[in-house]
């Protein structure tokens, strides 16, 4: 039984730093896009923000299998797209 315990613990462990690792590449990337965007001049952002809304729109309406959970893609794109060139 404590193996067993000690085997599930272990496990939990491989998991939860996969998971850090997981969170750090999406925070990476997530400031890697904000500072392109923020480097766009205004007529580039507004070309890249409808090209981003229709692949959005496309990729939802296509039912992926790939796609676990479209609405949240939709929602966090949408929050980095909000980002405005100077």
């Amino acid at each position: 039984m404590k193996n067993l315990i000690a085997e599930l613990l272990v496990k939990l462990a491989e998991k939860d730093a996969e998971l850090d690792e997981q969170d750090a590449r999406i925070s990476a990337l997530e400031c890697l896009v904000t500072s392109l965007i923020g480097q766009m001049s205004s007529t580039d952002f507004y070309s890249f923000t409808t090209r981003i809304n229709e692949d959005i729109t496309q990729f939802t309406s296509c039912n992926n299998t790939h796609l676990k959970h479209p609405e949240l893609i939709q929602q966090h794109m949408r929050k980095l797209l909000q980002l405005k060139p100077k």
